[in-house]
């Protein structure tokens, strides 16, 4: 009896120990996935500060439109500023000396506008820039973010530039080019969730702004459940999955491009991972919650098309390489929109590895086969595995 006990009390003694090593084990493993992280993350930074004009701008090497610095330097600033690190003298200079090319861009309330030859994407500009003057911007710059925020209020296509309930573009963000109520309007995902996340962070998306919206949203989600509302009047009758596709003028912004329904015979436009990650964080900016059921049936659509290589949905044998150029951009919006939805697992290890292995030896990134999306641009490449990055690291 004796000896059972001790037998006894020498196995507890060793589960409490392999216990305790498994749980040291798990929580040294976090600490390491969390460093190695930083570790990128500064690297990355480093390269970025490095590659900063004099004037506090960044401007493309490879593209002539993004030479100008007004879109590249408020979005890789915003993407900066967002960084967990203790911020030095040195990056605060940084960060001042950009503020100040901004200012000295802002055209009426508008960046990327400059040059009225070369407009450089004037929504995105605008948009990025005015989250940059909400975070870092001082009391001269209050004008100038009530006519940034009125500009892109304004950019959205509705009635006052003749776009009704029937018209594809109603409610949504194009480039900025123009106004007009056309079929050639360029209006997509990419651009209308930025402008709303924006808005969204100035506290300047209205109930009419909100309601069209919506509407446009409704038309790019593939819905399990047809929504019953008075702003929907276009609901397919095929290709449910939960997903979203970009555009509902411009073909070719839809990187899933399209498929026929068995049923039905019917074309349409497939779902695919970056155009989903954007409507579900448009749809996160208009204030919705994760129990919607647009956001449920997005989150599951993602759930199951995971893919931390390429976008899930684009084809992998389309005569443009899509998949290939934009697998830093998938990663980007996948951690943006799994750290908003709070998705468990261990996608952000496979991210944080995923990067690893491709950081080159300056602390840059680059996809040589990301031309069509830019991502032949290391700015641009490098600019989207910082904001993985940071989500990761930021996020609970």
């Amino acid at each position: 009896m004796k000896n059972n006990r001790v037998h006894i009390f020498i196995f507890l003694i060793l589960g409490s120990v392999f216990v305790t090593s498994s749980l040291h084990s798990k929580r040294g493993g976090k600490q390491k996935e969390k460093q190695l992280a930083n570790e990128i993350l500064q690297q990355a930074c480093n390269y970025l500060s490095s590659k900063q004009f004099s004037d506090g701008s960044w401007r493309s090497d490879e593209y002539g439109l993004l030479k100008s610095g007004q879109s590249l330097t408020p979005f890789i600033l915003d993407a900066y500023l967002d960084t967990p690190f203790q911020k030095s003298h040195k990056h605060n200079q940084l960060i001042e000396k950009s503020i100040n090319f901004l200012r000295q861009k802002n055209n009426h309330g508008v960046h990327g506008k400059c040059d009225p030859e070369f407009l450089d994407y004037p929504n995105y500009s605008t948009s990025y820039a005015l989250r940059c003057f909400l975070k870092f911007g001082q009391e001269k710059d209050d004008k100038k973010i009530k006519k940034m925020i009125q500009y892109l209020q304004d950019q959205q296509f509705s009635e006052k530039y003749g776009f009704d309930l029937n018209s594809p573009p109603y409610g949504g963000w194009g480039f900025g080019i123009n106004q007009k109520p056309t079929l050639g309007s360029f209006v997509d995902l990419a651009h209308t969730r930025r402008v709303l996340q924006s808005l969204n962070h100035a506290n300047a998306i209205t109930n009419q702004i909100k309601n069209r919206s919506e509407y446009f949203l409704n038309r790019l989600q593939k819905r399990k459940q047809a929504p019953n509302n008075y702003r929907t009047n276009w609901v397919p009758k095929y290709g449910y999955d939960g997903g979203f596709f970009s555009s509902p003028t411009i073909a070719y912004a839809n990187k899933g491009r399209t498929r026929i329904d068995q049923n039905s015979g019917q074309e349409y436009f497939r779902s695919y991972s970056t155009a989903t990650c954007d409507g579900v964080l448009s749809i996160i900016a208009l204030g919705y919650q994760s129990s919607s059921q647009e956001i449920k049936d997005a989150k599951l659509w993602l759930k199951q098309n995971q893919d931390w290589e390429l976008p899930s949905g684009v084809p992998r044998d389309d005569p443009a390489p899509w998949a290939e150029s934009m697998k830093l951009y998938n990663l980007m919006v996948f951690s943006e929109t799994y750290c908003a939805l709070e998705i468990p697992g261990n996608w952000k290890n496979k991210i944080i590895h995923f990067l690893a292995q491709r950081q080159r030896s300056d602390g840059s990134f680059l996809n040589m086969e990301g031309k069509l999306m830019k991502e032949d641009d290391p700015l641009i490449s490098t600019t989207y595995a910082i904001i993985a990055l940071n989500h990761i690291l930021t996020s609970s």
